[in-house]
């Protein structure tokens, strides 16, 4: 079980962990939908900041699943691995998008 963890940390590498990093404090500072946004203090951040940084995570997100592509393209030999990134990029991305549904859908009329 460690060793299996250990190599999924070595084969996402340091930008890929901080990119999940940053989805986890997204996940965890979604608002309720439908509360009002505040202008100032710390509640800033979960109404105003975290709702602007979701879109740019989610297409970072699918771009590191197109470049986990170009690598499985460009070195077959390690498939497992490059496969393992697509696919925990695009799960990362799909989390994040039906986490923040509720969200989004109660900004449109």
């Amino acid at each position: 079980m460690m060793s299996g963890l250990r190599q999924l940390l070595g084969w996402m590498g340091p930008l890929r962990l901080m990119l999940a990093l940053g989805v986890l404090a997204l996940l965890v500072l979604r608002p309720a939908p439908g509360t009002p946004p505040a202008y100032a203090g710390w509640e800033m951040l979960p109404t105003l900041i975290a709702p602007a940084l979701v879109p740019l995570f989610f297409m970072v997100l699918l771009l590191d699943a197109i470049m986990g592509t170009v690598w499985l393209a460009s070195y077959p030999a390690e498939r497992r691995r490059y496969r393992t990134v697509i696919g925990v990029s695009l799960g990362m991305a799909l989390l994040l998008v039906l986490w923040w549904w509720p969200f989004f859908g109660a900004l449109v009329p």
